[in-house]
C-alpha cells in the first residue's frame, strides 16, 4: 500500500445509493505525474483522486463550471501533463479567486494529513459516521473530507447525479454536513430537510459570514451548527467553534496585527503558491498573512469581519464591503457589496442581493452615506460557494451608467 493508505487499516468507502464501493488507482498513474481533473463530485472521480494520492501522481483539480479558457489557462499555469520534480507535492488546488485570478496553491501529503487529525480532534468522524459530501472536491473544503475519511475511518455519503441538496440530506440521513450560509439558506426553505438537518450530529458552517437570522434559526430547530473559518492554504480547517467560541484546531496558530490583518501557521500550512513551475511561499517569521480582518472577541475567541483587499475609499473614508453586508445580514437579507469607480467619490458601493430586490430605503436607516449603495442588482447564480468580485465589480460597471 501507498503513503496515503499507511494511515488506516482499510481502503475509505463510499455510499452511493446504499451501496459500498472501494477504489482504484488509474492507470497510468505515476509518482510526479500531473493529473487535471475537471469534473462535477461523483463516486468515479472520488475513486480516481485516491487512486491518485495513492499512486503519488499529483491531482489538479479545475471547478466543473469553468469556462474552457479559464480552465486551459488555470491548468497551464499549473503545469497539468507535465511531470513535477521538485519537493513532494501531493495536491495542487486553486483557490476561490474571490478578490483576485485564483492562484495554484500546492500541499503535502503532511499538510492533508495534518488537518484531517486536527479535524478530527475538534469534530469525531469514525466508523459508523457518515458525512455527506456536500462541497465540491475541487475546493479545498470538499476535498478535506476525504482525508477525514482515510484518517477517521468515516464513511463519505455522495449525493446521486443532479440531486438537489436538500433531497440528498432527506433521502440520506448523514450524521455530519458542511455547509456554506447559501447552502444552510436553501435547507432551512424546505419543510423535510429542516428535520434531517436537525437530525444530523455535527454541522460545520464555514465559507464566509452567515445571516444572524438564518444561524438563529437553524438553532432553534435543534442543529447542531459549529462556526468554522478556514482556507486553502491551510488545507481547510484553521478554526472551529467549540462551547461557543472560535478558536484554532489542534494544528494550528493564529494571530491578530496591529491592523487587524490574521496571520496562520501550523502543520497544515501549504508548501507555497505554483509560480513558473516553480513554489513560492511568502511567510514571515513562519506565518503566513491571510488577508483576512479579525479581532478578539469577549472571550478571546475569535471574530473575522472582512477581507484586506476588499476594503476601499469613498469620497475620503474608508469602506468595508463585508461591513455593509454585515448590516443586512442582521435583518436576514443577503447581499454582496462591491466597489465600482464613482468619479469625484472614487469608488462607490454596489449591492447585489439574493432575492433581485432593491433595499436602497433601507440603507438610509442602516447605514451612513457614504456606505449606501448606489445601485442595487439581483445577485447571479453561482457554485454556493464565495462569491467572485471582480466579476461582479465587472458585472456592475457594464450595467451601470458611470455613478455620479
Amino acid at each position: 500500500m501507498g503513503q496515503l493508505l499507511d494511515a488506516r487499516d482499510e481502503p475509505p468507502k463510499l455510499e452511493v445509493s446504499g451501496q459500498l464501493q472501494d477504489f482504484a488507482a488509474e492507470p497510468g498513474a505515476e509518482a510526479g505525474a500531473r493529473i487535471a481533473f475537471q469534473a462535477r463530485n461523483s463516486p468515479q472521480l472520488v475513486r480516481q483522486l485516491l487512486g491518485c494520492l495513492d499512486a503519488g501522481a499529483i491531482p489538479v483539480l479545475a471547478h466543473p463550471r469553468w469556462p474552457n479558457a479559464l480552465r486551459q489557462e488555470a491548468l497551464e499555469r499549473a503545469g497539468a501533463g507535465r511531470p513535477w520534480t521538485g519537493e513532494q507535492v501531493a495536491t495542487l488546488l486553486f483557490t476561490s479567486g474571490s478578490t483576485a485570478a485564483p492562484k495554484v496553491v500546492a500541499h503535502s501529503l503532511d499538510a492533508h494529513l495534518a488537518c484531517a487529525h486536527a479535524s478530527g480532534m475538534r469534530v469525531p468522524f469514525g466508523r459508523g459516521d457518515r458525512w455527506l459530501l456536500s462541497l465540491p472536491l475541487c475546493h479545498v473544503g470538499g476535498l478535506a473530507l476525504l482525508f477525514r475519511a482515510v484518517v477517521g475511518g468515516g464513511t463519505l455519503v455522495l449525493p446521486d447525479p443532479d440531486e438537489r441538496l436538500a433531497e440528498a440530506l432527506v433521502r440520506t440521513r448523514p450524521s455530519h454536513l458542511s455547509l456554506v450560509a447559501a447552502q444552510l439558506r436553501e435547507l432551512l426553505d424546505h419543510e423535510d430537510a429542516r428535520e434531517a438537518l436537525a437530525g444530523c450530529r455535527q454541522i460545520l458552517l464555514g465559507g464566509g459570514p452567515c445571516p444572524p437570522a438564518w444561524l438563529e434559526q437553524a438553532r432553534e430547530l435543534g442543529c447542531p451548527i459549529r462556526l468554522t473559518y478556514g482556507m486553502t492554504e491551510m488545507a481547510s480547517q484553521v478554526a472551529t467553534e467549540s462551547d461557543g467560541r472560535l478558536t484554532p484546531v489542534h494544528s494550528a496558530k493564529l494571530r491578530v496585527d496591529a491592523q487587524r490583518q490574521i496571520w496562520v501557521c501550523g502543520e497544515a500550512l501549504f508548501s507555497g503558491y505554483l509560480v513558473n513551475d516553480q513554489l513560492e511561499l511568502p511567510l514571515q517569521d513562519g506565518w503566513f498573512a491571510t488577508g483576512d480582518l479579525g479581532r478578539p472577541g469577549p472571550t478571546g475567541a475569535l471574530e473575522i469581519f472582512g477581507r484586506l483587499d476588499n476594503q476601499f475609499i469613498s469620497g475620503g473614508e474608508n469602506v468595508q464591503p463585508e461591513a455593509i453586508e454585515a448590516a443586512f445580514h442582521a435583518r436576514g437579507i443577503e447581499v454582496v457589496v462591491v466597489g465600482v469607480p464613482g468619479g469625484k467619490f472614487g469608488i462607490r458601493p454596489v449591492a447585489f442581493s439574493r432575492d433581485g430586490k432593491n433595499y436602497g430605503e433601507l440603507a438610509i436607516e442602516l447605514l451612513p452615506d457614504f456606505s449606501r449603495p448606489i445601485a442595487w442588482l439581483p445577485l447571479p447564480g453561482a457554485d454556493g460557494l464565495k462569491p467572485r468580485r471582480p466579476e461582479l465589480a465587472a458585472l456592475a460597471i457594464r450595467q451601470l451608467k458611470a455613478p455620479d
